[in-house]
């Protein structure tokens, strides 16, 4: 599939603006849990590098919410029917999709109709940072 975006400000400009705020709302958190991510478009998505690696996508497809995917790029094999042995999700707000990727709604996100920006309280997002930051010092 071919980039349709070449930078995350092109990927924004596309979005519709309930939408955006959804994804601006993830992006905050993203770079509040590691400021150091490198930020670019890949799979036609903002995606967060970590050393090189793409650990963090936001996939704002569809008519869903915008969800942000931890992963570990595409190096790791992948085994859909395999547990996860992630220990840092303990509000569970991850939805697992195999053994190395799983998919978050920051709360107060959830409705794909609300064009909130933020997600409900400080406290949601505190518990969605500590998330990110579990899963970017995970191995």
């Amino acid at each position: 599939m071919a980039d349709r975006y070449r930078t995350v400000d092109e990927f924004l400009a596309a979005q519709e603006p309930a939408r955006r705020a959804q994804v601006d709302a993830l992006r905050g958190l993203v770079h509040e849990a590691e400021p150091g991510l490198v930020e670019i478009v890949k799979w036609n998505s903002p995606d967060y590098t970590l050393d090189g690696v793409d650990r963090l996508t936001i996939n704002a497809a569809g008519r869903g919410p915008v969800r942000l995917i931890l992963h570990f790029g595409t190096a790791r094999a992948e085994d859909r029917s395999a547990e996860p042995s992630f220990s840092g999700d303990p509000d569970g707000l991850l939805t697992w999709h195999s053994n190395i990727r799983a998919s978050l709604v920051a709360p107060g996100l959830e409705s794909a109709s609300e064009p909130e920006s933020e997600p409900a309280d400080a406290a949601a997002r505190a518990r969605v940072v500590a998330v990110i930051r579990a899963w970017l010092a995970a191995e």
